[in-house]
């Protein structure tokens, strides 16, 4: 389950996700979210995706989503705010571009794709 929320003043968009996804789900969600990003004609944009609401996914699904990575061009910055620790790991693994940072809170991911400011890292 997801929710996209465009924020125009920001050029921000903002994905909540929840639950475990299939790969079939990821596709979905992709081609949803690259819609909305054309229906709003936004050129730029900055995305926070949060999933601190979901467990660790499956592999295939993973492999789904980092196929996707490659499409989301126009991101000037990707913000995903992570829940657990073993979500944080899976996470960075696909979201190894320098232009992507991985959050504890929304708070932290809005602060760095609106104004660069570095999120705290986890204690270990």
């Amino acid at each position: 389950m997801y929710k996209i929320v465009v924020d125009r003043t920001h050029s921000l968009i903002r994905l909540d996700m929840e639950g475990m996804l299939s790969p079939a789900e990821a596709d979905r969600l992709v081609a949803d979210l690259i819609a909305r990003i054309t229906a709003e004609r936004m050129s730029s944009y900055a995305l926070i995706i949060d999933v601190s609401r979901c467990p660790v996914q499956a592999q295939d699904m993973i492999a789904a989503m980092r196929g996707h990575l490659g499409g989301m061009k126009n991101a000037r910055a990707v913000a995903v705010v992570a829940g657990s620790m073993l979500v944080r790991l899976q996470l960075q693994r696909i979201f190894d571009q320098p232009f992507t940072r991985i959050a504890n809170s929304y708070d932290e991911a809005r602060a760095w794709v609106l104004s660069g400011q570095e999120p705290r890292r986890p204690l270990p």
